[in-house]
Parts: C-alpha cells; sequence; structure tokens
C-alpha cells in the first residue's frame, strides 16, 4: 500500500512539475505573442506610411506625364491644323487660279 502512495506521490509531483512548466512555457508564449503582435502593428504602420509616400509620388509622376502628353497633343495639334490650313491654302490659290484662267479669257 506505501509502495502504491508513495508512486501515486510521485506520478503527482511528476504532474505538477510538467504543469508548472507547461505554464511557465505558455507565459512565454504570450508574451512572445504579445510582443509579435506590437511588432506587427508597427510594422503595418510602417507600411501604410510607405504604401502613402509611394503613391504621393506616382500621382506627381502621373501629373508629370500627363501635362507633358497634353503639350506634345497641343504641339501635334497645332501642326496637323497647320498642315490643314496650309493644304486649304494651297487648293483655294488652285481654284482661284483655274477661275481666272477660264473666266478671265
Amino acid at each position: 500500500m506505501e509502495k502504491r502512495v508513495l508512486t501515486l506521490e510521485l506520478v503527482v509531483e511528476q504532474n505538477t512539475k510538467m504543469v508548472e512548466r507547461l505554464d511557465r512555457s505558455m507565459a512565454q508564449l504570450t508574451q512572445a505573442m504579445a510582443d509579435l503582435r506590437v511588432e506587427m502593428v508597427k510594422g503595418f504602420a510602417d507600411l501604410r506610411e510607405e504604401i502613402a509616400h509611394v503613391q504621393v509620388e506616382l500621382r506627381k509622376e502621373m501629373a508629370a506625364d500627363h501635362e507633358k502628353l497634353q503639350k506634345k497633343i497641343d504641339k501635334n495639334f497645332y501642326w496637323l491644323l497647320s498642315v490643314y490650313l496650309t493644304t486649304l491654302l494651297g487648293v483655294l490659290s488652285l481654284l482661284a487660279k483655274l477661275f481666272v484662267d477660264v473666266y478671265a479669257k
């Protein structure tokens, strides 16, 4: 009987040590998770800040590119318009010359 009691006491003592070790491990794990959560929140905040900064830069670049494109389109439009007007002037001059040649005789 005494042997059984000793065995039970030994088992209870071992179980108690294991539970205490598990409690310490859980406390360490909980602390590690809390630390990780803090780091993640800081990392997310840094990431959001970096994304906002990149967005601002991209918007500036897009605005500059849009302005360049608009100037190029305006330049090409005026060039095309001058070509059309020159052609129109040439055609009208030809028609006027033909008119004068035909009806002036």
